[in-house]
């Protein structure tokens, strides 16, 4: 219908113009003199396919043709006579744009029509598997290999034969597809056979000139716009002979699946591949797979043995060339694959070194990136293993019931990623079981290649993670992911490590420490607790980025003087790794602690589930008794009041003073007393007094936040071991609560303790419900003994040995306790 449309649309205009030459001369007959033209000379075409019209205007007979040999286009005819139309019919075009000319002859007249697509490419690319090769003398069958995205245009392609010679000087070039050039100075060696979308195959000649001979293959072609798209290969081709020798010829290995190279110590023929052949005996063909030559050496596939026995077969490659032939084989055995054994057994095995061809399976919950693990040994005295956090890893059941931990070799061999889940090895491990303080379980001495398979990375929240309250955690838990439900930091204000960095380890350009070669701290303790009123230290080591601001320097830069809070501020989840360690430093920190591994474990996105009744933390910066929140009165009963610092700043070095990153200036305060009453023998104290009345609850506690000592050797001297007592009858009797309370000295420059602390530390005593509902409650802070820390010996054995803890005697002298955090609260 169209067609006819056309054809009368044309008669219509030509009848038209007759009429108009009529009206000027009306006796004279019309004759339109038309001998070869057309409607357009240009045309665009879109990229779908199609068909256009095309009118010739003629007064004779005409032919049509292509100006070249195409496949995506085609004319309706060939020749016609006098006036009428072409039908151009083409195909879809999925590559680059592309253009041809029609060329319409009448006589020895001619005329052009210039046809051009538009393609879906819009940016060709083409590249070879390798940018040169260098051959043998032999002459070959190659395959080289190419990547294009324009597989829809290869009919478009050019692949043209560039020769040097020794100089560089070019000999000609030889197009494939078109006659050797007579401007050629040397016979074709190359002879391109067929390009395809993913190889370009071509032949090479012996090379018999007893001379290296140089050639560039370039594959080009040029898109409807000019823009040219091209990929080359320079080929030398010497004159030595095939060489083929592998480093060894026999080897063993484990049964799980695994990709295996044997590197080559000469091979010049691995680029022949049409030449190689490879055998493998047809009772391995099974387990064996995907056997190359490449430019390494032999490479080969090996598959999961689990017919429960060793296997072995032997590969050969050969390289044949007419009389040219070399070939190497290898004889390969692999071991059983591992049978599976659970966490339980391996739990229940004697410690040591393990013989037995077994693996453990289920998810590592940490990350070899974290600087979080775990603690870094102290090896000397101020020095630290700070690789051990990157040596650690943690593995749990596949039920999250049970964990190990995972020590491996070097930070290099722990190539474990958190969230996967994996196979471990544990032939040839070392198990080894802790009973004290709790039961948990080791495996150490572990390569890379201790993790035999990985079964994929899942999402975090599908790997599990048991839901318990702090009272409910057991020895069971600990190396395996828990998420502590409804907890919340007891000290809100500053950072998640109370300590300078004065004393921390070095890292990185521009160290957080004071000075980087005598650190005093590795991991500090901060204290949550949850609704049931029970408390758990959360472990954060001194080089995690996050402990302070996010990152070392914080976001506001040295010396900003920012307050801003940073820890987690409301309640939620904790989701970390339960472990239990020994704190020497801080002393008592519980049976369990819990590991963030990354900040996002901090979810505590809700409200604070606690009210404050009453709280002093002297970040007003004021040295007195006022509090900041709430109303009640502490009484210090004549002991002189000062400015002490803090170190919970979240900045490194928030007041410039880098030599002690992270203090607060007059950020706590100091009270120094005669702190033992010597006439009565007995503890002198401080009071917190508040009221409850109207107040009812399920828990209140008592939270303080301290240690002593004027960071100098001769400022040890103060009391270590307090009592927290409490009266709801205005004073007249007092009774104990909880455990005594200890208060630590702080670290000093000089001869430091082993066992000072860097910074302060938190304690929190769950009150009796007695305490609800009262006018007036007493909180008293007495000094429960005569047990005072000292200056340690300078002639110890060995750094472990230079301590002072707890081990003075109270002088009748005034010392001094500082305190960061005084706080009542309820739930």
């Amino acid at each position: 219908m169209h067609q006819n449309f056309m054809k009368h649309t044309f008669r219509t205009i030509l009848a038209a113009a007759v009429a108009a030459v009529a009206v000027f001369s009306c006796d004279k007959p019309f004759e339109l003199d038309l001998p070869l033209a057309v409607n357009n000379h240009k045309l665009t075409l879109q990229k779908e396919a199609g068909s256009t019209h095309i009118l010739v205007y003629a007064n004779g007979p005409w032919t049509a043709e292509f100006s070249r040999n195409i496949e995506w286009a085609s004319l309706n005819k060939l020749s016609g006579e006098g006036n009428n139309d072409l039908v151009l019919s083409y195909s879809a075009n999925y590559g680059i744009s592309r253009n041809v000319g029609i060329i319409l002859s009448a006589g020895a007249l001619k005329d052009t029509i210039s046809i051009t697509q538009i393609g879906e490419v819009a940016e060709g690319s083409v590249s070879f598997g390798s940018a040169a090769v260098a051959l043998l003398r032999s002459g070959a069958s190659m395959t080289l290999p190419i990547s294009t995205n324009m597989q829809y245009s290869l009919s478009e392609f050019k692949v043209a034969t560039e020769y040097f010679d020794n100089e560089g000087t070019s000999l000609g070039v030889d197009t494939f597809g078109e006659a050797t050039p007579d401007t050629l100075k040397i016979t074709p060696w190359i002879t391109v056979k067929k390009l395809t979308k993913s190889k370009l195959d071509y032949d090479v000649a012996e090379n018999a000139t007893g001379e290296v001979r140089q050639a560039v293959i370039r594959v080009f072609v040029e898109d409807a716009t000019g823009d040219v798209f091209a990929a080359t290969q320079a080929v030398t081709q010497g004159i030595t002979d095939a060489a083929l020798v592998l480093g060894e010829t026999a080897g063993t290995y484990a049964g799980f699946s695994g990709e295996y190279i044997i590197p080559a110590t000469e091979n010049n023929v691995y680029l022949y591949s049409n030449n190689l052949s490879y055998t493998i005996p047809e009772t391995a063909a099974e387990w064996i797979s995907a056997v190359k030559l490449t430019d390494i050496g032999l490479s080969f596939k090996l598959s999961k043995n689990e017919s429960g026995a060793d296997r072995s077969a032997t590969v050969q490659v050969s390289y044949q060339n007419g009389e040219s032939s070399v070939s190497q084989s290898y004889a390969i055995t692999q071991k059983a694959y591992p049978s599976a054994i659970s966490f339980e057994e391996l739990r229940a095995m004697t410690p040591g070194t393990i013989s037995s061809l077994q693996y453990i399976e289920g998810y590592i919950v940490s990350s070899a990136e974290s600087e979080n693990n775990c603690q870094n040994p102290q090896t000397a005295q101020f020095k630290f293993d700070i690789t051990e956090t990157h040596k650690t890893a943690y593995i749990e059941s596949v039920d999250g019931k049970y964990g190990f931990q995972l020590k491996f070799n070097t930070a290099e061999d722990n190539v474990t990623e958190r969230w996967t889940r994996v196979r471990i090895s544990v032939n040839g491990l070392t198990l080894e079981k802790e009973t004290s303080p709790v039961t948990c379980y080791t495996l150490s001495g572990l390569t890379a290649d201790s993790i035999i398979e990985t079964l994929g990375v899942a999402d975090s929240f599908l790997v599990p993670a048991k839901k318990k309250k702090i009272s409910d955690l057991t020895d069971d838990d600990v190396f395996t992911l828990v998420s502590l439900q409804d907890v919340e930091i007891m000290c809100k204000d500053g950072c998640y490590t109370n300590c300078t960095d004065g004393y921390s380890l070095k890292q990185g350009p521009n160290p957080v420490s004071g000075t980087g070669s005598a650190p005093r701290w590795d991991v500090a303790p901060l204290l949550m607790s949850d609704k049931n009123g029970d408390v758990i230290y959360m472990l954060t080591n001194s080089l995690t980025p996050w402990r302070r601001n996010g990152t070392f320097y914080g976001n506001y830069g040295w010396g900003s003087g920012s307050a801003e809070p940073v820890v987690a501020q409301g309640s939620g989840t904790f989701r970390g790794v339960v472990v239990s360690e020994t704190l020497v430093r801080y002393g008592e920190v519980g049976r369990y602690q819990i590991r963030a591994i990354e900040q996002s474990d901090i979810e505590m996105e809700n409200p604070a589930f606690s009210k404050t009744i009453v709280e002093w933390n002297w970040n007003d910066k004021a040295a007195n008794v006022t509090p900041e929140i709430g109303e009640g009165t502490l009484n210090v009963y004549g002991a002189t009041t000062a400015a002490a610092s803090d170190f919970n700043s979240m900045m490194p070095d928030e007041y410039g003073t880098k030599g002690q990153a992270g203090l607060v200036p007059s950020g706590a305060l100091k009270l120094t007393h005669k702190w033992w009453d010597f006439t009565n023998n007995v503890g002198n104290y401080f009071d917190i007094s508040f009221s409850t009345e109207g107040i009812s609850g399920t828990n209140m506690v008592f939270g303080i936040v301290w240690n002593h000592g004027a960071m100098g050797n001769t400022t040890l001297d103060s009391p270590a071991h307090w009592n927290l007592l409490y009266s709801v009858d205005n004073g007249a009797t007092f009774k104990q609560v909880g455990e005594m309370i200890k208060n630590r000295s702080i670290v000093w420059w000089t001869t430091t303790s082993q066992d000072s602390t860097p910074g302060f530390k938190d304690h929190m005593r769950k009150l009796p419900a007695e305490c609800f509902g009262k006018e007036k409650v007493i909180l008293r802070v007495q000094v429960a003994d005569k047990v005072t820390d000292t200056k340690p010996g300078t002639a110890a054995a060995t750094y472990l040995e230079n301590v002072g803890i707890e081990k003075g005697t109270l002088t009748d002298k005034a010392t001094e306790i500082r305190i960061g955090t005084i706080t009542v609260r309820y739930n």
